[in-house]
């Protein structure tokens, strides 16, 4: 028992680590774009991996995370983001050089989270553990969505707006 309870406190232990440094490159992939659409997006996945980390710290202290887990996914926040760039002609910019490199660097970050939360939740031995992975890996193969469509459609358009498209969502 005390092994599975050791490799728990690890997973926890890297998964805090994952979302720190996850908050540190939105925050600086935020900072860096000129596209103010990249910025909002960027700056989305932010507050994203701050509810991700609170919510790993209070599992990790034994305290119940379900009132987290409810709130507004990355998908529902994003859509919002790009709705609100269809009425603000200033959204359509192109992209700038190091916007696509960003977003192939987050894609692979996401990746790696989604495997390791994946793997995370199937080694839980704890029903909130097993949750709390769960739905991280969930909302990093959402981040992964997010990011994919929009690299699709700068690398085919020079374009941060999406919208005209359909959307950065499909089947949310």
């Amino acid at each position: 028992m005390g092994d599975r309870k050791e490799a728990m406190t690890n997973a926890l232990s890297v998964a805090l680590k994952m979302e720190k440094d996850g908050m540190a490159f939105y925050r600086e992939a935020s900072e860096k774009t000129g596209n103010e659409l990249g910025r909002k997006m960027f700056l989305s996945f932010v507050e994203d991996e701050k509810r991700h980390y609170a919510m790993i710290e209070a599992l990790s202290r034994g305290l119940k995370i379900d009132a987290q887990l409810k709130e507004a996914g990355p998908a529902e926040r994003v859509k919002t983001i790009f709705e609100e760039a269809k009425e603000n002609a200033a959204s359509r910019l192109g992209s700038q050089p190091g916007d696509v490199d960003a977003l192939k660097f987050a894609l692979d970050m996401e990746d790696k989270g989604y495997e390791f939360y994946k793997d995370a939740a199937e080694a839980a031995g704890d029903a909130d553990e097993k949750q709390l992975f769960e739905t991280l890996a969930k909302e990093e193969s959402q981040h992964h969505e997010i990011l994919q469509n929009a690299l699709s459609y700068l690398e085919e358009t020079g374009d941060w707006f999406l919208w005209e498209e359909g959307g950065p969502i499909e089947g949310g």
